[in-house]
């Protein structure tokens, strides 16, 4: 469409809000919401990609009050304010944007939709300059000409409809700048724009069709027949000051010429920098970008160069691993090279071993500092009995050692699998790298070098590539990486060492974290055993299940079809039914879960679709997924927590994920059903901490009416429906609980108005009463709430009951947004993370229990707040009084800890 300089104009705002509502809320590892800028990232590439700009400029409101609001003070009044989760994202998308190399402007007292006008009215002049508007505002139609098309967002921004002025008419039977005569008649809800009451698009389209303008309208009220025509007179300065309103301000007193908007393209540095801060892990592959961005400052680099150099020795022959193995007793750190995402299915490439140099330590500069031996993991997995290889091997598996490395959880799975149990190793890099900042997204070896400014360390993706291009490299360039990752681990250790001290971290370190790696990594060793019989016994039986409900859909219809193709579902609905249509793509009819679930009263059909879905990912997500992750050799499905991801301190659960196991639908609890003891007689024990996050909340806040609640032991729920709603116990009814429940988890979780109105579908202003009633009455918790702020403004950080630290540079940011997410966050942090560190600490201290006692029984999984184990029937009552004595003694509060404990033959009967 565009020729010779193709500028693109983008309504900032405008998107951000239909990107934001469009895509469900998504965040990074420190807790800030990103579903807008990433919506608005996919819009910035879709239009680089099919529109080769050769101009970009991107234009956004400044500030909430305009010129227009002089003349009517209730412009926009009728607004809700802007959700905090995407209030936060402004200065994100700000940045993206600059990562992006295009322009932005934003002018006080006037809105992006006036300097769009304005840049649009100088490209009217300009022969050898077409734009592009994209926006999702119907008002901006009145621009289109010639030299200017509109490009109208739809089904949120992931499709456009695009306008000229052809189009424009046959569509509407109007000429683009008729498009503000329109809003003059009909007004606009979404602008408290108020146009002519009972004036809707139809009639105001007819009486511009048969009168021109909102003008010719009011002068021929007379001639309107029945109540119209008495609407019109009666409301006709609201219809001029409707279009006055209406029309876009072309002459906003701004200096921006064309050739300062012109684009050539991003710099893959700056956006693979903005996309790791953002964490949008599927661009940076997409775009290629991994390996760009992220260089250490020059500066750094030269200070760090000073460091003595090393020499990578080769071990793979009998020679060399003699050497190695005669000076083990002088190795100070390892590291293993595992690749492979899932450690339970990797491969162990070799391992290697730094060996200080004794006379580079006595000061004598000339020589090598260290020699690093890098030993292929075949030469250790051939050992032949009595050989140097062996006696490598058995040194990994002492226990009297203290060496240091990379991701010692990993390792030790890895290592387990090919034979070889890893023991000795007293400190963790990874670990303590995360403990220090657990919101840095760099935790990567090469991460790490670069934030302590050590030598530059290539990334993984540089040397194996990434994805289809992954490949091992040579012995020669193995070897000299490996030597590089261990020196950098030797060089990483006392500085991390030092800054835990300096932090008051090393309790939770060595009390807390690294013991747990070690209870993890056996845990997950252990497994779980799987009914392989039981789970495909399910599957038939929802495999009969859903061929019931669609002989049962078929016969509503009168036709069979493909229920899983939208197309033809859709033309079943909308075309062979008639149902309404709710919403439309680029290729037929929506039919995703909120269409179906809006036209559920319309058609008994609906509903046996929507129970069609449920059934069908149960079958494909959790019956064919398990089976899938079943290990032949042991029966089991052998999970992997991942230590390092949550800024809050929660395990995530990987390959499989078993803190996704449904659980609020009866269906979807069933899977718990195929998850066994491994030994015959044995039974499934699990034990639940009951509502842990609202009882810290009460120690933090020392709220007299929560402590009350539960050291009476009453139902938090009720208790707060009776305080809130002022009502007695017994009037406290279903409804009235659940929104109690919903405000009382939401408070943990920071919660604002806008997500409290979605959990309980009720209006933003009814959502924010609640909260206000909330505090009211739950003072305590209010006054932690202010306090936990200041204290995050004098710090710069927050801290959990066992020093856990969440860092929040931007509570001091000048932006209202930035800051006030920055508030929000350190009021939970401290919640969350305590609750994170009383479960833990209750695995660790279970752990040491379980050797002290030498039961049988074994630890299998975390499952959030609860924990699951395998018991001989012998030792259920031993056990049962064990886990609960231990995990609510785990951490001492002013309120009681309580357990729940059960058991059964399997994980279902258990709960």
């Amino acid at each position: 469409m565009l020729s010779k300089s193709k500028l693109i104009i983008v309504d900032g705002n405008g998107i951000a809000y239909r990107a934001f509502f469009a895509l469900p809320l998504l965040s990074n590892s420190k807790g800030i919401h990103t579903n807008a800028v990433f919506g608005f990232t996919r819009m910035l590439l879709k239009l680089i990609e099919d529109y080769k700009p050769t101009h970009f400029l991107v234009a956004f409101d400044a500030g909430k009050k305009t010129f227009r609001h002089t003349g009517y003070a209730q412009y926009k009044g009728t607004r809700e304010k802007t959700p905090p989760e995407l209030s936060e994202q402004f200065p994100l998308l700000r940045e993206l944007i600059q990562s992006f190399g295009m322009k932005q402007f934003e002018l006080e007292g006037y809105e992006a939709d006036d300097i769009i006008g304005t840049v649009t009215k100088v490209i009217e002049s300009k022969a050898e300059y077409e734009a592009l508007v994209v926006t999702g505002d119907k008002d901006m139609l009145q621009l289109a000409s010639d030299k200017v098309s509109i490009a109208l967002t739809r089904k949120g921004i992931s499709e456009i409809e695009l306008y000229n002025p052809a189009y424009i008419d046959e569509k509407y039977g109007l000429k683009p700048e008729q498009i503000i005569d329109l809003k003059g008649l009909m007004g606009d809800t979404s602008d408290n724009i108020p146009g002519i009451p009972g004036v809707g698009e139809k009639t105001a389209l007819k009486l511009l069709h048969e009168y021109g303008s909102v003008e010719q309208v009011l002068e021929n009220a007379s001639l309107i027949k029945g109540k119209m025509g008495e609407k019109v007179a009666a409301h006709a300065d609201d219809a001029r000051m409707s279009k006055e309103l209406a029309t876009i301000y072309r002459e906003v007193p701004a200096e921006l010429p064309l050739d300062e908007l012109a684009y050539s393209g991003y710099e893959k540095d700056a956006l693979a920098d903005m996309f790791r801060k953002l964490e949008f892990k599927s661009l940076l592959e997409e775009l290629d970008l991994y390996g760009h961005g992220g260089s250490a400052d020059p500066a750094d680099v030269e200070e760090a160069e000073a460091h003595a150099p090393i020499e990578a020795v080769w071990a793979a022959g009998e020679e060399q691993l003699a050497r190695l193995s005669d000076e083990l007793d002088r190795v100070t750190t390892i590291h293993v090279e595992v690749v492979g995402d899932n450690p339970h299915n990797s491969d162990v490439l070799g391992l290697a071993f730094y060996v200080p140099n004794a006379e580079a330590e006595e000061g004598n500069a000339d020589i090598l500092a260290a020699d690093v031996y890098y030993v292929p993991y075949s030469a250790l997995k051939e050992a032949a009995q009595g050989s140097a290889a062996e006696r490598v091997k058995l040194w990994l598996e002492q226990e009297d050692k203290a060496v240091a490395m990379y991701d010692l959880h990993r390792a030790i799975i890895a290592l387990a699998w090919h034979g070889i149990e890893l023991r000795g190793v007293a400190f963790d890099v990874l670990l303590a790298g995360y403990l220090l900042d657990p919101t840095e997204s760099t935790l990567t070896l090469s991460g790490l070098t670069s934030r302590y400014k050590l030598p530059a360390l290539q990334a993984d993706e540089d040397v194996f590539g990434k994805g289809a291009k992954f490949q091992i490299p040579s012995e020669d360039k193995l070897c000299d990486f490996m030597a590089r990752k261990t020196a950098a681990i030797e060089r990483l250790t006392p500085k991390l060492k030092s800054a835990l001290e300096a932090d008051r971290m090393e309790p939770l370190y060595y009390e807390l974290e690294h013991p747990l790696a070690l209870v993890l990594a056996s845990m997950e060793r252990k497994g779980i055993k799987v009914d392989t019989g039981e789970l495909e016994a399910y599957g038939k039986d929802l495999a009969g299940q859903l061929e019931g409900i669609m002989k049962s859909i078929y016969e509503s219809v009168g036709t069979e079809f493909n229920i899983n193709s939208p197309k033809q579902l859709g033309e079943i609905l909308f075309e062979k039914l008639g149902l309404p249509v709710v919403k439309k793509t680029k290729t037929g009819y929506s039919t995703d879960a909120e269409v179906l679930e809006k036209l559920e009263p319309h058609h008994p059909v609906i509903g046996h679709i929507l129970h069609y879905r449920t059934l069908s990912k149960l079958q494909s997500t959790y019956v064919e997924g398990l089976l899938k992750e079943v290990r032949p050799s042991t029966g089991k499905v052998h999970t992997y927590y991942k230590q390092t991801i949550a800024a809050t301190g929660r395990l995530s659960s990987q390959y499989p994920n078993l803190q996704n196991i449904p659980i609020r639908l009866e269906e979807g609890r069933k899977i718990r059903k195929v998850f066994v003891p491994s030994e015959p007689g044995w039974r499934i024990v699990t034990a639940d901490y009951s509502q842990i996050e609202l009882r810290v909340l009460a120690h933090i806040s020392q709220d007299e009416k929560l402590i009350e609640a539960f050291r009476n032991n009453m139902d938090i729920h009720t208790k707060t429906a009776m305080d809130v709603f002022g009502v007695s116990e017994e009037q406290v009814d279903s409804n009235m609980r659940r929104q109690a429940k919903a405000v009382n988890f939401g408070i943990v979780y920071g919660i604002s108005d806008y997500g409290l109105s979605q959990n309980l579908n009720i209006t933003r202003k009814d959502a924010a009463k609640f909260i206000e009633q909330y505090f009211a009455v739950f003072q305590g918790v209010r006054t932690y709430m202010d306090t936990i702020v200041q204290t995050a403004r004098d710090n710069g950080y927050v801290s959990t009951l066992l020093n856990r630290r969440r860092y929040l540079p931007e509570i001091k940011a000048s932006n209202f947004n930035t800051r006030s997410f920055a508030e929000r966050t350190a009021m939970n942090s401290p919640i969350q993370g305590t609750a994170a560190d009383i479960i833990k600490l209750a695995m660790v201290q279970l752990d040491e229990r379980m050797r002290q006692e030498q039961v049988k029984s074994r630890m299998l999984l975390q499952v959030h707040d609860e924990l699951v184990f395998e018991v001989p029937e012998e030792e259920l009552d031993q056990m049962k009084a064990m886990i609960i004595e231990v995990m609510e003694s785990a951490l001492a509060l002013d309120v009681p800890l309580k357990v729940d404990a059960d058991s059964g033959a399997n994980w279902y009967e258990a709960k």
